[in-house]
């Protein structure tokens, strides 16, 4: 099978659109897991906590605002790490090299913030 630079280009094209649909998906699901580890091991001083500053939050637009902006950025932060790790994993079980990597395609990424925006909706 021959693989154009065309079609490599539109695969790439292809790819990063669904990547970019599926994972503001994905964002909000590890942020489900997460806050439902958080509270899985909360103690009733932090479940109190916890409560308080939800309370802050609903009550208080800025805060809520704020407070999800935070959260969205930590979400990017921790997953550019476990993907970059996997990505690495799953490209050794390939047997992809440096070589078989579009590297304009990896630096853009790596100068851009291109991350997903999330919204929290009340």
């Amino acid at each position: 099978m021959e693989i154009s630079s065309e079609s490599a280009k539109k695969a790439q094209k292809e790819a990063e659109w669904a990547y970019n649909k599926a994972i503001e998906k994905f964002y909000y699901s590890m942020l489900e897991v997460v806050f439902l580890r958080i509270k899985s091991h909360l103690s009733v001083h932090g479940l109190k906590k916890v409560v308080e500053i939800d309370n802050k939050r609903a009550n208080n637009e800025n805060l809520g605002v704020e407070f999800s902006q935070k959260t969205w950025s930590i979400l990017a932060d921790a997953w550019t790490g476990a993907e970059g790790l996997a990505m690495t994993k799953i490209a050794d079980l390939y047997g992809l090299n440096i070589s078989d990597l579009d590297l304009s395609k990896i630096s853009k990424l790596g100068g851009d913030d291109s991350s997903p925006k999330c919204s929290h909706s009340k």
